[in-house]
C-alpha cells in the first residue's frame, strides 16, 4: 500500500510499494540521483521488490526523500537505461523483468524520458535525426540498381572491405567533403562505420589513458561516455554564441595540459551555434601553439551551405576531422568518414582495423553510390529545405519565448522561464506523450550554472503535422507553468 502526500484518501494500488529508504539512500557515494537508482537495483536483485511492481509517481517519491522532481526523474532515467525499470504514459512506472526485451531509452544514456517500445502514442524530439525526405523511396531505388549490377561472384555480403575502405570509397569521399578550400584527397580519408566510429578512432590515435580532453561546456552526450569508458577524463570550456571562447581554451590548456581538444564547430550540439571563420583559426593556433590534438565533429557542416572552412583546414598536421551522411542523406547507412593528421593515418588506419570495425562493404559500395550519383546532394538540399519549413513551424508556436535555432539545425535550444527546471519540464511533457532532451543531460563536470534549457529534436517527428503537434505541448506547458502539470496534482 502506498500512501500519497497530502492526500486525505488511501489508494490501494495493486503492486504498488516503496522500496526506497532514505538513511541507505544517503549513506551511498556519488550524486543523490545514482544512489537512489542504484538502491532501486540493489532492491530488485535483492528480491526486496518483483518484477511488474508500480514505482512511485515522481513527485511523492521526490517528497518523500527530500529532493526534487528532477532528481528522481534522472534516477528513473539511469534505472530504465540498465534495462530494469519502464515507464508508458498513462500507466506509470514499472519493474521490468530481467528477460524483458526491447528496453531503450530514447537519445542516450543519461537523459530523462524513458519508455518501451512500440509506444504509439509517442512524440518523439530527442534524437538529433534528419527529417523524412524521401530516404527510402531514393535509397531502396540504388539499391535495387546496385544489386542488380551485381554478379554472382564474388558477393559483397561474403567479403570484409579493406581497413580505411577501398580507393573508390574514398576518391567518392573526397568529392563529398571538399568545400572552398578545404579539399582533401582520397589518400588521407578513413571510411568508417559512423562519425561515432571515427570520433572513437580519434580518441584512440590522439590521447592515451589518464589524458584529459577539453570539450564544450555543453556538448554531445555521446562524447562523455566514450572518454569514460577509455579511460580519459574531459574537462569544460565556457561557451558562447560562437562556441568555444578562445579565452577560456587557453586558460583551460595551461591548466589542465590535456592532449586533445573535442568541438563541434557547425551547428553545435545542444545549442546550434556556428563557430566564425575567424574564431576556427584563433582556435587553430591556440591548439598548435600548445601541440595539442583537435578532434573536430563537422556532422551538421553539409547541412550548412555557406559554412566557414573546418578548423582542419587552419591545422591539419594536428586534426582529426570527423564526419558521416547521418544528418544529411541517412542515419540507416552508418557510413562517415575520418581525415586524420597525416602522420597519423597509419596509426588511426590499425586502431580501425585492430579494433575489428571494419566497414560492410555493401554500405560503403551505397555510400559511393548515392554520391556519385548526386542523389546524397539532392537528400541533403531536401534536408535543407525540410528543416526551413520545421524551423517556421517552430517560430510560430514558440513565438515569445528565448530559443536559439541556426540555420538549417535538426534541433532548437529552448531557454525555460524561472518556473520550470528541465527535468521537471521534460518528466511533464512525457506525461503528455511527448519526449525531450533536458538541458542538463548535455552539461560537461559540474558547471556552476545548470543549462536551464531543453532541446528539441525538430527532425525526429515523421511529419510537419506531428511536429506540430508536439511544438503545441510545449508551448502549452511554457504558457500554463509546472502548476498545471499533473505531476504537481
Amino acid at each position: 500500500m502506498y500512501h500519497a502526500p497530502f492526500q486525505f484518501n488511501v489508494f490501494i494500488v495493486p503492486m504498488t510499494i516503496t522500496p526506497f529508504e532514505v538513511d541507505a539512500i544517503a549513506a551511498r557515494p556519488g550524486p543523490r540521483y545514482r544512489a537512489i537508482a542504484d538502491h532501486l537495483r540493489h532492491a530488485i536483485r535483492s528480491g526486496a521488490i518483483t518484477p511488474g511492481t508500480r514505482l512511485p509517481p515522481l513527485r511523492d517519491l521526490a517528497f518523500s526523500l527530500g529532493v526534487t522532481v528532477g532528481t528522481v526523474s534522472r534516477a528513473y532515467a539511469l534505472s530504465a537505461s540498465r534495462g530494469e525499470i519502464a515507464g508508458e504514459v498513462g500507466r506509470g512506472t514499472y519493474v521490468l523483468d530481467a528477460n524483458t526485451p526491447a528496453m531503450i531509452e530514447r537519445g542516450g544514456v543519461g537523459s530523462s524520458s524513458f519508455t518501451t517500445l512500440p509506444d504509439s502514442t509517442e512524440i518523439a524530439m530527442k534524437s538529433a535525426l534528419a527529417a523524412p525526405v524521401g530516404q527510402s523511396e531514393i535509397i531502396g531505388a540504388a539499391m535495387r540498381t546496385y544489386l542488380d549490377a551485381q554478379p554472382a561472384e564474388p558477393s559483397p555480403f561474403n567479403t570484409y572491405l579493406m581497413p580505411g575502405g577501398a580507393a573508390h570509397h574514398r576518391q567518392a569521399a573526397a568529392g563529398w567533403l571538399g568545400y572552398k578550400d578545404f579539399r582533401p584527397t582520397a589518400d588521407e580519408i578513413i571510411i568508417c562505420s559512423g562519425a561515432q566510429q571515427a570520433i572513437l578512432t580519434a580518441i584512440l590515435a590522439a590521447t592515451r589513458p589518464g589524458d584529459i580532453i577539453l570539450t564544450e561546456a555543453l556538448t554531445y552526450s555521446a562524447i562523455l561516455q566514450q572518454t569514460e569508458l577509455m579511460g580519459r577524463r574531459i574537462a569544460p570550456v565556457a561557451i558562447d554564441e560562437e562556441g568555444l571562447v578562445p579565452e577560456a581554451l587557453e586558460r583551460a590548456l595551461a591548466e589542465h595540459k590535456p592532449a586533445a581538444i573535442f568541438t563541434v564547430p557547425t551547428l553545435q550540439n545542444p545549442t546550434t551555434a556556428i563557430m566564425g571563420a575567424h574564431r576556427r583559426a584563433e582556435i587553430a593556433a591556440l591548439a598548435r601553439a600548445h601541440e595539442v590534438a583537435i578532434i573536430e565533429d563537422d556532422i551538421y557542416g553539409a547541412l550548412v551551405e555557406d559554412r566557414p572552412e573546418p578548423i582542419a583546414a587552419h591545422y591539419p598536421e594536428g586534426s582529426y576531422y570527423t564526419t558521416s551522411l547521418a544528418k544529411s542523406v541517412g542515419a540507416g547507412l552508418r557510413i562517415g568518414f575520418l581525415l586524420p593528421p597525416r602522420a597519423m593515418l597509419e596509426r588511426a588506419r590499425a586502431i580501425q582495423h585492430g579494433f575489428g570495425q571494419t566497414v560492410p562493404l555493401f554500405m560503403a559500395d551505397m555510400a559511393t553510390c548515392l554520391i556519385k550519383s548526386g542523389d546524397a546532394h539532392i537528400l541533403a538540399t531536401r534536408q535543407r529545405e525540410e528543416m526551413r519549413a520545421r524551423h517556421m513551424l517552430a517560430r510560430e508556436a514558440l513565438k515569445g519565448h528565448a530559443f536559439e535555432m541556426a540555420n538549417a539545425s535538426l534541433y532548437a535550444w529552448l531557454a525555460l522561464p524561472e518556473s520550470w527546471r528541465p527535468h521537471a519540464f521534460v518528466e511533464a511533457a512525457r506525461h503528455r506523450g511527448l519526449a525531450l532532451a533536458a538541458g542538463e543531460d548535455f552539461m560537461v563536470g559540474r558547471p556552476d550554472k545548470a543549462a536551464r534549457n531543453v532541446r528539441l529534436a525538430l527532425g525526429q517527428p515523421q511529419t510537419r503535422e506531428e511536429l506540430t503537434r508536439g511544438l503545441g505541448i510545449i508551448a502549452e506547458l511554457l504558457e500554463n507553468g509546472p502548476m498545471s502539470s499533473s505531476l504537481m496534482a
